[in-house]
């Protein structure tokens, strides 16, 4: 039971009002479609809007999924204290909804549910009494019992009638187009701060109308929404700062009220709660924790896991004020004396790197003390066990647990089952540790005694990459392996230090061996090695990078597998691939800055000073800060990429490498310094890349390279605004085109035309008719030799349904209606492009054959390579006799620029003063060098000052 709190109800202008609701939540909120189901107004009357079988967006984690989930609806008024009344023909229609609803499905009348029960909101109204809304539906009851009942299958009726008015009728054929059943994660309601109707058609982004918080990006009430599953601590402590305070009461509440209600409704469904514990990655900020759990919960619950996050803060900024301090007595070496060193070692070495990593791991630790013998609480990790034991006590049997952690969260998640054991909470079903940042040492005298039924952890997992992936990973293209490789050679104590996620750790340690069946036996633990030559099942991992793993979907879906107990082929609720929170974000933005720092993160604020890399070990310091300027330095541009693969298109369309090919391009653009997000299967959305994609172009600026990546099928459809000569538009098929929501070249063209001045954008598109889908292709096709035909065209047949769709789609964008194609020669894009117009793009053995072709040669190296070059040395790869030919597009001098460099650099610049090509991403290393400098310099004199 929700109300809309705006519009009141002297607001309501009938169909006018419905429609603009209907528009906010879609082309605003990018919901698949109205959140309610229906919505009563002032007269009583209900108006239809999402369809009954799809899950509403009603509350952020209790939306139910595909197959279960609660019926919303909503009433127009603002129903707090001393505003509108509930009453007359609109409280008559209320009651009489939720019995019917109520006795059509056999429903107890406490099955209502207030949404300020989910929800910090005071939604449905402050004045509204529950118990007497439940008193009048109870009386209502004995009335819609007496009625007749129809009943039928799913299948068969359709929850809708036809509906007479027309307007109302296209409003329902319109909010009903979506084919799939997409899941939505926010709440229906305007925030309080929102004024007037006009919101409903001007509010941007997150949760409706909810002001951003301070880092993480998520607003107040999705931050608010979160909290039955966070628990925040900082330095082992429970944390009473940044955007997430937790209490020991904020504790109470998550074991007293939300698990207990949570255990009642899967006892109700007749089956055992599963409740996961997640550890995130160390040295990482809140913020980016936060992001991981606001992608993470809603997934969980819908697979009916109800997943506990802590947010662990490790204190980084402490620890380097604190180790100043130190390095400062009389006789200690100062920081900027480590100048002559190479870069990485000596970075690492002024900042005192083993002992920040010793004190995050310290924060782990400290997390599990137990409290004063006064009473006093300490570790925020010991008082959580001792309320999951209290919970667990309460329903034996009843509950199953299961625990995953990430990198560092490994050394937490160690700690922490090691001490639930100790007091009693039952064996956790699985472990699951992804990349596990762990010392090897620690972990087998933490845990390695308790894996196994009923010692601990019933059985252990691990997903991490095998020894060539992980020395091809980079930490942002700073350090030039994996995380685990500069904690087993710069972060611990002792060089080369065994870290449990390495192979040659887990292969050299007979221990191990044993545990997880790497001598051949029969064991409690199991590997899975990244990357996997599949991309589903038990058994999947397809991530490049270590920071990669909690965003992976086959990764997570391979770990929610083992919860569910499911099987390769069971029905699971698929994780949606990378986080929809913009680009990825630099090694220098992987923690919090304290306020006066912040302007640290703009990167224009930052700059080399002349002589450069090559002063270093001269006189000075080790870092420079310009403070005459806010130009970038020379070459000091961000590289930023946006990867969108999909294979999971309905019934006929499906395809089998496109997700393969997001992941391919992905990692060859991280090797070469771009930070990279993805959008995969459910997940790429026409909503989803037109948001994505013009995120990537309103966040960069001059000097910046980008790239947009695209694998899945193509197709034209008619021109409907008369600017194309054949007739036809081009276009990339999201995942839900079914329903119309095609991505033509006038969408494309419109986004482009957003680009700042000086950035360079090239886009690989490896799909059918992409040639002219960003209306600037350059030349007349050549033919080339027909191909055999092939399932797996990247191409969908224009039929006349999807033809109907997309018109009907087109005449909802009326915003987004009109902007005339930009030429080639003003566009200034590059484009590579998997085939000529007449020609089909194919794929084979899992892979796009443009995708593998192009990959290889960046893989190769691309230094003093053009445009030009990279195209002719793809096409060589196709052979003698090929059956598709890439192409370039753009404006005609594109093709003399250095491929993926910032505007204005050509190829011939890209080596150094004796022929010594230039390593990618030393612009962004002495961008982390200058930064952490600052840093540390202000840190220093904050320690002198009195």
């Amino acid at each position: 039971m929700h109300h809309t709190w705006k519009p009141e109800r002297k607001d309501f202008r009938g169909h006018e009002t419905i429609v603009s609701m209907w528009r906010f939540h879609t082309q605003e909120n990018h919901w698949s479609d109205i959140a309610q189901h229906i919505t009563i107004d002032p007269n009583g009357e209900i108006w239809l809007g999402r369809n009954w079988n799809n899950a509403p967006a009603s509350a952020s984690g209790f939306n139910g999924n595909s197959a279960v989930g609660p019926f919303m609806f909503e009433m127009i008024g603002n129903f707090d204290k001393d505003c509108d009344p509930f009453d007359g023909a609109q409280r008559d229609a209320v009651i009489s909804v939720i019995a019917a609803i109520q006795e059509r499905f056999d429903l107890q009348t406490r099955s209502l549910k207030f949404h300020n029960s989910m929800s910090p909101k005071s939604c449905p109204g402050s004045s509204l009494d529950y118990e007497e809304i439940v008193s009048r539906v109870e009386a209502a009851r004995h009335a819609v019992a007496a009625a007749p009942k129809t009943r039928g299958s799913a299948a068969s009726k359709r929850p809708f009638p036809d509906e007479p008015d027309l307007a109302l009728a296209e409003l329902v054929k319109g909010a009903s187009r979506t084919a799939l059943a997409v899941a939505e994660p926010g709440d229906a309601e305007l925030s309080h701060h929102e004024h007037g109707l006009e919101a409903l058609d001007s509010a941007t982004g997150g949760a409706p109308g909810e002001a951003a918080a301070r880092d993480s990006g998520l607003s107040a009430g999705q931050v608010a929404t979160m909290r039955p599953h966070l628990i925040n601590l900082r330095s082992g402590r429970f944390s009473d700062e940044g955007e997430v305070s937790t209490t020991s009461t904020d504790v109470d509440a998550i074991f007293e009220s939300h698990l207990p209600s949570a255990l009642a409704a899967a006892k109700a469904a007749g089956r055992k709660l599963k409740l996961l514990i997640y550890l995130h990655g160390g040295l990482v900020s809140e913020s980016s924790g936060l992001q991981v759990a606001f992608k993470h919960i809603d997934w969980w619950m819908k697979n009916d896991v109800y997943p506990i996050y802590f947010i662990w803060e490790t204190g980084l900024f402490e620890t380097i004020g604190q180790l100043l301090t130190r390095a400062r007595q009389p006789g200690a070496r100062d920081v900027f004396d480590f100048t002559t060193d190479p870069v990485i070692e000596a970075t690492a070495r002024a900042l005192q790197g083993p002992r920040i990593w010793g004190g995050m791991k310290s924060s782990a630790e400290h997390a599990v003390d137990p409290p004063s013998p006064n009473g006093q609480i300490n570790g925020g990790a010991h008082y959580a066990a001792t309320k999951l034991k209290t919970f667990c006590d309460s329903d034996p049997g009843a509950i199953e647990l299961h625990a995953v952690g990430h990198s560092a969260g490994s050394i937490f998640l160690a700690y922490f089952v090691a001490t639930a054991h100790a007091l009693g909470v039952p064996s956790f079903k699985t472990g699951s540790f992804l990349a596990p940042a762990i010392r090897v040492d620690t972990f087998k005298d933490k845990l390695l005694n308790a894996i196994g039924p009923g010692k601990g952890i019933d059985k252990l997992y691990i997903f991490t990459m095998k020894r060539d992936f992980e020395r091809g990973d980079n930490c942002a293209g700073t350090y030039r392996k994996s995380l685990l490789y500069l904690i087993y050679y710069a972060l611990e104590d002792r060089r080369k230090t065994p870290i449990l996620g390495l192979e040659e750790s887990l292969r050299g340690d007979k221990d191990l061996k044993k545990l997880c069946g790497l001598d051949g036996g029969v064991a409690d633990g199991e590997v899975v090695w990244a990357v996997t030559q599949g991309d589903t099942g038990r058994s999947a991992s397809t991530s490049t990078s270590h920071g990669g793993f909690d965003d992976d979907a086959p990764t997570m879906n391979s770990v929610l597998r083992r919860v569910l107990a499911k099987d390769d082929a069971d029905t699971i609720v698929d994780y949606g691939g990378s986080r929809d929170l913009g680009a990825g974000r630099p090694w220098i933005q992987e923690y919090d800055l304290p306020p006066e720092l912040a302007a640290l993160r703009a990167p224009e604020a930052i700059a080399m000073t002349s002589p450069g890399v090559q002063a270093m070990g001269s006189q000075g310091s080790l870092f420079a800060l310009s403070a005459g300027t806010h130009r970038p330095a020379s070459g000091a541009s961000r590289r930023m990429a946006l990867c969108v693969g999909i294979d999971r298109y309905p019934g006929p369309y499906a395809l089998a490498g496109c997700v393969a090919d997001a992941n391919a391009w992905a990692g060859a653009l991280k090797t070469l310094g771009f930070e990279t997000s993805m959008l995969t299967n459910e997940g790429a959305t026409r909503a989803a890349i037109d948001r994505n994609l013009r995120a990537l172009i309103n966040g960069c600026r001059a000097g910046d390279v980008i790239v947009f990546q695209y694998a899945g099928h193509g197709t034209f459809m008619p021109d409907l605004d008369g600017d194309e000569e054949d007739g036809n538009d081009e276009a990339i098929c999201p995942v839900d085109f079914g329903s119309g929501a095609l991505y033509i070249d006038d969408d494309i063209s419109k986004v482009l035309a957003t680009l700042p001045e000086g950035v360079n954008l090239t886009i690989f598109m490896d799909c059918c008719h992409s040639g002219t889908n960003t209306r600037f292709a350059m030349g007349a096709p050549q033919r080339g030799a027909a191909g055999d035909l092939d399932e797996r065209r990247r191409f969908i047949v224009p039929t006349p349904e999807v033809i109907q769709a997309h018109i009907e789609f087109r005449k909802g964008l009326s915003d987004e209606a009109g902007t005339r194609a930009v030429g080639g020669k003003r566009m200034r894009v590059v484009k590579f492009a998997a085939c000529q117009d007449h020609e089909v793009a194919w794929e084979s053995q899992g892979h796009g054959e443009f995708t593998v072709r192009a990959t290889r040669v960046l893989a190769q190296g691309i230094d003093a390579m053009t445009n030009q070059q990279f195209v002719e040395r793809v096409i060589t790869g196709f052979g003698a006799n090929p059956r598709q030919h890439p192409m370039l597009d753009g404006a005609k001098d594109t093709g003399a620029w250095g491929l993926l460099l910032p505007r204005g650099a050509s190829a011939a610049k890209t080596s150094r003063q004796g022929g010594e090509p230039a390593a990618v991403g030393d612009e962004d290393l002495l961008r982390t060098i200058a930064a952490l400098g600052e840093a540390v310099t202000t840190l220093a004199s904050r320690q002198a000052a009195p």
